[in-house]
This record gives C-alpha cells, structure tokens and sequence, in this order.
C-alpha cells in the first residue's frame, strides 16, 4: 500500500480536474490507487466495483468522504479536547466513541480508536500514550 498522504494528495488533484480529465486518467495503475483511497475511506458494506465508467463517480464520491470524514473527525478531536481540558476524560471518551459508532471509514476510525485509546489509559493513569 502507498502512503496515506500520498494517495490523497492524488485524490484531492484528480477532484480538482474537470470530469472528462478524470476520465481520461483511467488506467490499471490509476484505478488500482483508487481501489486503495476506497479501502481506506468507504463502508465496508458498499462494494465499489471500479472501472472506467465510474472511474469518475467514485474519485467524487471519495473525496466527499475525506471531506465529510475530515470535518467530523476535526469536530470529535476539537470537542473531546474541551472536555480533556475541562478535566471529563470520560465525556471526551464518550466523543470517541459516538465518532467510532458513526463512522465507516478504515482511514477515520483508526485515528479516532488511536485518540481513545490515548484517552483510555490516561484515564486509568497509564502514562504510556
């Protein structure tokens, strides 16, 4: 697997093109990336089946995701972080997982689970995060 970083920068630059330029950008390699970014960013229980005619729907749908997926998870990190400094780790972990009950997305949860997990020991005053 590539770098996370990295294959989303190349979905932010494909989104950023008009559709026929996305379709023109339809090869193996190219759908094989997307089948990556599809991995990490959609619902397990959606099968994309990935091809040149859709080529340019799921490159759409994608980047909504890491869009939509960005936002909640800056929301959940940014209010879990108010309860962290209002000294409610336990509301802070609740955040967490309302996020994780909510979200699809491999690539989101796994920060989040990351992040609760932090949470998690500090709570129980395991240093070790």
């Amino acid at each position: 697997m590539r770098k996370e970083s990295h294959i989303f920068d190349l979905l932010k630059h494909w989104a950023s093109l008009s559709d026929p330029e996305i379709k023109h950008l339809a090869s193996a390699e190219n759908i094989s990336v997307l089948e990556e970014i599809v991995d990490l960013l959609g619902d397990p229980l959606v099968q994309y089946n990935i091809h040149d005619d859709n080529f340019v729907k799921v490159v759409r749908d994608m980047r909504n995701l890491y869009t939509v997926g960005s936002r909640a998870l800056g929301a959940a990190i940014i209010e879990a972080s108010d309860w962290v400094d209002k000294g409610q780790t336990g509301k802070a972990i609740d955040i967490y997982k309302g996020f994780l009950e909510s979200c699809a997305s491999k690539f989101y949860r796994k920060i989040a689970q990351s992040q609760l997990n932090k949470l998690q020991n500090l709570e129980s005053g395991d240093s070790r995060t």
